[in-house]
């Protein structure tokens, strides 16, 4: 009898022990997959790629463009390397990621007129999306494919759409090349700093810079 009384506690704590651990499992999912917000990819008037991560999302951006989503493909610019000037001055030209993604673009098949650089630099998701939606609103362009990275696509979303307000449509691609993946992230030092990095940034979105950008169309 005590025998089996011991038997019987070792299975429960072991299935208590698997519970919690299928359940951590599910919670650590469900936080990574909550910042992978895609949208199916639809026809569109242009593919924009966003700035801040290569190859992965030209990758993205190429393959949409020869499966006919969009017959043009617009490439962001970061903010100038510091000391890119002087690098250039000694005759060392260090391509930027935008003329990377060109020179990608060009090599796999996308005709150089279409392709084409946006003037404005942008430092962050938000300058980005105020220089990016004032342009395609001067072209007259009623609906783009946003790509960007997984882990990037939620807070993209959000930033896009709420200064577009509908014009144009924003569709928003993460990147099938991005190795972060929701299933595992937590194995990778690297995916579980993007996590809490892009939480940290959507928080401050959602507290901050949301509420000046209404503050400052009113």
């Amino acid at each position: 009898m005590r025998q089996y009384k011991r038997w019987w506690l070792t299975a429960l704590l072991l299935a208590t022990v698997m519970g919690v651990a299928w359940q951590r499992q599910r919670i650590l999912v469900a936080v990574a997959g909550f910042l992978v917000a895609g949208d199916p990819p639809a026809r569109s008037d242009a593919i924009v790629v966003l700035s801040g991560s290569i190859p992965d999302r030209i990758l993205e951006a190429v393959d949409l463009y020869h499966a006919g989503f969009a017959s043009q493909v617009l490439l962001t610019q970061e903010g100038r390397l510091p000391g890119l000037d002087a690098l250039r001055s000694r005759g060392v030209h260090l391509p930027e990621r935008h003329e990377q993604n060109r020179d990608i673009a060009l090599a796999l098949g996308v005709p150089a007129e279409r392709l084409e650089i946006l003037p404005r630099r942008a430092t962050s998701t938000l300058a980005e999306a105020r220089a990016l939606v004032q342009w395609l609103r001067e072209r007259h362009l009623q609906r783009v494919l946003l790509v960007t990275s997984r882990a990037h696509a939620r807070r993209a979303k959000a930033i896009f759409r709420a200064l577009a307000g509908g014009n144009p449509e924003i569709l928003v691609v993460p990147s099938r090349y991005d190795p972060f993946d929701p299933q595992t992230w937590w194995h990778e030092r690297a995916f579980v700093r993007r996590v809490v990095t892009e939480y940290g940034k959507l928080l401050t979105w959602w507290l901050i810079d949301q509420w000046r950008t209404k503050e400052g169309e009113a």
